[in-house]
């Protein structure tokens, strides 16, 4: 199986991501090179580490859930309004004229 990675799947990446408080976003780029490397213990510490400080999160509340799903329903409108001012797209073609 592969295991699909980018440029971007460094220790230091998995570092600041988990600086930031992105600890699943951390984990995965440890697990890819954990996978990557098997060979390397502080890879498979770091991981340990991480998953640690994902169990330990508190799990959200309903009135988070509710507050993040209000925010994305507000950021889709937004999306739409400004789609909505834009001309169609013609995907490069040169509609002239019409079709027979």
């Amino acid at each position: 199986m592969s295991i699909p990675s980018s440029n971007c799947d460094t220790v230091s990446m998995a570092k600041v991501y988990a600086a930031q408080g992105y600890l699943r976003k951390a984990a995965a780029i440890y697990r890819r090179l954990a996978a990557l490397q098997p060979e390397r213990d502080d890879l498979q510490k770091a991981l340990t580490d991480i998953e640690r400080r994902i169990a330990e999160l508190p799990a959200p509340t309903r009135k988070d859930t509710e507050l993040l799903l209000r925010e994305w329903i507000g950021m889709l409108k937004a999306a739409q309004r400004r789609n909505a001012d834009k001309p169609p797209e013609r995907n490069g073609r040169t509609d002239q004229g019409s079709e027979t």
